[in-house]
């Protein structure tokens, strides 16, 4: 049995859960002013520097911005949120992922995924090949869904490191919050071993430096994993029950 450990949140942290609410429920709409500081500790019950803080935190996910001298509003998080506000917008919608989320996702890992795959068939070394079969050797032997997820993950960054494109490894580091609970869901649908068995035929054709079937080897996995989903998951479900 699994257990999330427990972690109090500060004042600023509820102060910016209690905006994010407020904005991603439509309860306060793009370009609407806020209370100057001291208003709103005043009308919260708690300091400005909390205040502060928790407006700093918003601007950086691109749900506020500061005008000097004319206030803080609420921003278009859509043009200028980063990744970190989209998985915000996924614990704010108890951890469920729309038909259009799910589209949007899908066609993102198609496009980088599949010249990961070309790319490392390419330029993979020894020590690449090395990795990922160690990896997939470690994915064998773990029974927990949750684990398997983020060890997933660490398989898609050593195929971008493989890649030997500088970016690439920088650039999943964005998506690191977002594959884990895709890869437990579908292990949590009993389809660990259909999902070894087709990385096990990537790693062979990157191994052999064939980046054509590689290529179609990953559009194939990408294309079976959706399928998993949609067949057990209705839309807009909870991919992490059982």
């Amino acid at each position: 049995m699994e257990f999330t450990k427990l972690v109090l949140p500060t004042l600023t942290d509820l102060f910016v859960k209690e905006m994010e609410h407020r904005i991603l429920s439509g309860k306060l709409h793009i370009g609407d002013r806020l209370p100057n500081e001291r208003e709103l500790a005043e009308k919260m019950n708690v300091s400005r520097a909390v205040i502060n803080g928790g407006i700093v935190k918003l601007m950086n996910l691109g749900f506020l911005k500061v005008i000097p001298r004319k206030g803080t509003f609420v921003e278009d998080y859509r043009r200028y949120g980063k990744m970190e506000t989209l998985q915000v917008i996924i614990e704010y919608n108890g951890g469920r992922y729309s038909p259009e989320m799910m589209d949007s996702l899908f066609e993102i890992r198609n496009c980088l995924e599949r010249n990961l795959a070309e790319l490392a068939a390419k330029n993979r070394d020894a020590e690449d090949i090395g990795a990922l079969r160690e990896k997939l050797d470690k994915l064998r032997l773990i029974d927990s869904p949750a684990e398997f997820g983020l060890e997933m993950f660490d398989f898609f960054h050593l195929l971008a490191k493989a890649s030997k494109n500088f970016i690439y490894p920088l650039l999943l580091q964005s998506f690191a919050s977002l594959y884990p609970p895709l890869s437990e869901a579908i292990i949590r649908k009993g389809q660990k071993e259909k999902r070894l068995i087709m990385l096990d035929q990537l790693v062979d054709q990157i191994a052999q430096k064939n980046a054509a079937v590689a290529t179609e080897c990953i559009t194939e996995s990408i294309r079976w994993g959706r399928m998993v989903l949609e067949e057990n998951y209705a839309a807009g479900s909870e991919y992490r029950e059982g």
